[in-house]
């Protein structure tokens, strides 16, 4: 950190917070989450209410949402509910705002000189940087429920600890979280899954699919590669020890688990890219360019994904992205009735692995 007028959050409550602002007009407590989850947004803004309630009341607070999806309208309506619930003298001192994909600051900022906005900019620079080494709880029930659906049939909270890397309350909420849902079953062997229904699997991969980023690609030309030849393209790429990090989900990556599955053609094509690189988009083809514009259909999506590598298949169409993923996908295409059609698949597949895992 450079700013001068930074330092390090050093109160009791520092774990409420990520760091403070000390500044002319009153300190600035900011808590930055990597996310586009509203819940995520809610829990930060209620944690910087608790701290501000000890701080002088010249100081401010603010949420500073990384990677995030959310609109100006979004934030503005977030904030005021908040604000409707709060006591007031905290809840108007505390703020909401977001850094979009060009680095500018939309939502409602605390009151600072410019070296603020770059203080801001470099926790933003921390957080995404530490962030594919921070484990979420979400991530811990998304690797149950590929271990359920593996067949596994169950794991210590030591085990899930080693193989997420998520620390130990991490993996404790994660395990609370589906217990709560009725979705944790234990036996001598550990915790395992138990079968999800529809509405389960829908809050699952609806969870999933709010920590990873999206990134859409059009084509302004309208001469772009089929699905079915970028996929290729994408196979002739990892043969060369490109894009080793990617696999295909969506319709073409559900289809690899459940080929019965009815869709006659994809309507786009959906990777998972573990890692965040994605310049080889420009190989599959150098005429996609991207767009935040949803009313324009994309031919690529492109799902930066935080964990769950291990879990891909290789199959027809190279390397596909684990089934959460791609039921995730066909519910952020709009293919609801399909998906839950492949999440009664999945539980089928599932109860036949288990049933010989259990007869080993």
């Amino acid at each position: 950190m450079t700013s001068s007028y930074f330092k390090f959050a050093e109160s009791s409550n520092s774990d409420l917070y990520d760091g403070r602002w000390s500044g002319p007009m009153g300190d600035v407590l900011v808590k930055v989450k990597c996310s586009s989850n509203a819940r995520d947004a809610r829990d930060a803004l209620l944690a910087l209410a608790y701290a501000l309630a000890e701080e002088p009341s010249t100081s401010q607070a603010l949420c500073l949402l990384a990677k995030s999806r959310f609109t100006a309208k979004r934030l503005s309506e977030e904030l005021a509910r908040f604000r409707s619930v709060v006591r007031p003298d905290l809840a108007m001192r505390v703020m909401l705002a977001a850094m979009d994909g060009e680095g500018q600051i939309i939502g409602e900022l605390p009151q600072g000189p410019p070296e603020l906005g770059g203080y801001l900019k470099e926790w933003v620079d921390k957080e995404l940087s530490a962030g594919t080494d921070r484990v979420s709880r979400e991530s811990v029930k998304s690797h149950i429920a590929h271990l359920w659906l593996q067949g596994h049939i169950g794991q210590t909270l030591a085990k899930l600890q080693k193989d997420t890397r998520a620390s130990h309350p991490t993996v404790a909420a994660a395990l609370r979280d589906l217990d709560q849902q009725g979705l944790l079953y234990t036996d001598r062997k550990g915790v395992m899954l138990r079968e999800p229904t529809w509405e389960a699997w829908r809050r699952l991969a609806e969870a999933h699919a709010n920590k990873r980023t999206l990134v859409r690609f059009v084509d302004p030309s309208g001469l772009s590669r089929p699905a079915m030849a970028m996929v290729e393209k994408l196979k002739s790429l990892q043969a060369r020890g490109i894009a080793q990090a990617v696999a295909v989900g969506g319709v073409m990556g559900a289809k690899h688990y459940h080929r019965d599955l009815d869709i006659t053609a994809p309507p786009r094509l959906d990777l998972s890219v573990f890692g965040g690189d994605i310049r080889f988009v420009r190989q599959l083809d150098a005429g996609l360019v991207v767009s935040e514009n949803k009313d324009t259909k994309a031919v690529l999506v492109v799902h930066l994904t935080p964990a769950g590598e291990s879990f891909t298949e290789i199959g027809a169409v190279g390397r596909a992205a684990p089934p959460l993923d791609c039921l995730a996908d066909l519910l952020e295409i709009g293919l609801a009735s399909e998906a839950r059609d492949f999440a009664f698949a999945l539980n089928s597949q599932a109860k036949s692995r288990r049933n010989e895992e259990y007869r080993q």
